[in-house]
């Protein structure tokens, strides 16, 4: 069958589709280079590489020539998806549980994409039948598929194909109780002694992501030049575009934007700076924040690996938490308490760096509207120590 394989080219990790003589898939590699030179993002490569991947196993399978497949083939690549690579006629003895729509859709999206490519370079006849054209409220076919021209004709492209969605759940978040239990498991700070007891970057991190709604990668791509310290003005950190692909780390849509912090955060920063020195870290403005204080070479870039250690390492000391809570929904909690504290959305669009403010209002639709989230914490509060309105 078809694989996707990971390579490395130079310092790039990236993916690439292989058929089953372990031979490169030629066209697919074609559109995953155009994916690469349009600097789409990496974690977006190795899906759409995955989703050629499980593509072209069925074209071998079938023995089908990838130009000339029609509606009825790719229906039955979504059968073929959602019943986990079996034939749906086949009746399984232990029935599993069904594939997500969402993986279904993910396949199905970069097949999709990958046509409507060859549609644009090549005069691929697949490609002519996999979109029809809707105007007025009719469909008509169309010849060669050119989406940036949907507009013209007052109508607009779409894939015959249609997609299941998962209903929409409302993000999950982290109440600050929640929030300064992880804190203060990183870290404490202890009265007799004077000083930290802990991993303090970790409780750095974990602040960071609390106040700022950073990203995970975001908060380890920070440079020390990227925090701005509050000398006579207010604190803040520059996110930069960015990435480390030997850490499989980028920052989304690679857009500048500052977040400003609160003076505790800033005060804590320099706390840790002082531990960095003491722990023999020789360190400048270009290097990163975050590093191996305790196992991998010191002074090396902290990858997410170790930060999900001790994630689970965290979880099993306390039970009671969210079992499935990740880095991520730091973010959302960022989210959720600056939007119940009355804090205008294009300042939260902004500040999470959306690239517009519908991707906001419809991920949170559901957080003014309920009362019991916002009776569970005193989230005004939590978010007057930020800063967020400076």
């Amino acid at each position: 069958m078809a694989v996707r394989q990971r390579v490395t080219v130079g310092d790039e990790v990236t993916y690439v589709v292989l058929d089953r003589q372990w031979r490169v898939v030629e066209p697919a590699e074609e559109y995953l280079e155009h994916l690469r030179q349009e600097q789409y993002s990496p974690h977006t490569v190795r899906s759409y590489a995955h989703g050629l991947a499980l593509w072209w196993s069925l074209l071998e399978d079938r023995r089908l020539d990838w130009q000339r497949v029609s509606v009825e083939d790719l229906a039955g690549f979504a059968r073929r998806l959602r019943n986990r690579g079996t034939d749906p006629a086949v009746l399984t003895l232990r029935p599993v549980a069904p594939v997500p729509a969402s993986t279904v859709d993910a396949a199905l999206t970069a097949v999709m994409s990958f046509y409507r490519y060859q549609a644009v370079v090549a005069d691929v006849p697949a490609a002519r039948t996999f979109y029809v054209h809707v105007k007025g409220g009719t469909m008509e076919s169309r010849g060669r598929y050119a989406s940036f021209l949907g507009h013209v004709g007052g109508g607009q492209d779409r894939r015959v194909i249609g997609r299941r969605r998962d209903p929409r759940l409302p993000p999950p978040f982290l109440t600050p109780r929640q929030m300064a239990v992880i804190k203060d498991d990183a870290a404490v700070f202890d009265q007799d002694h004077g000083g930290w007891m802990g991993d303090l970057r970790l409780r750095l991190l974990w602040t960071l992501l609390e106040e700022t709604g950073l990203r995970l990668a975001e908060g380890l791509l920070l440079r020390h030049h990227d925090w701005q310290p509050g000398t006579g003005t207010t604190a803040h950190v520059e996110v930069q575009p960015r990435e480390d692909t030997r850490r499989r780390l980028r920052v989304k849509h690679q857009q500048y934007r500052r977040v400003y912090i609160s003076d505790e955060l800033d005060d804590l920063y320099g706390e840790y700076l002082f531990l960095l020195i003491e722990s023999g870290v020789d360190f400048g403005d270009n290097d990163p924040v975050f590093v191996n204080l305790f196992r991998g070479q010191l002074g090396r870039p902290l990858r997410p690996e170790t930060v999900y250690d001790w994630i689970d390492a965290f979880k099993r000391r306390h039970p009671l938490l969210p079992a499935a809570w990740t880095p991520h929904w730091f973010r959302h909690s960022h989210a959720t308490a600056l939007l119940l504290a009355g804090v205008p959305e294009h300042v939260v669009q902004r500040r999470l760096g959306h690239r517009d403010i519908h991707t906001l209002m419809t991920t949170y639709a559901h957080v003014t509207e309920d009362a019991a989230m916002r009776a569970a914490a005193d989230w005004k509060s939590l978010a007057s120590r930020w800063g967020a309105m400076a």
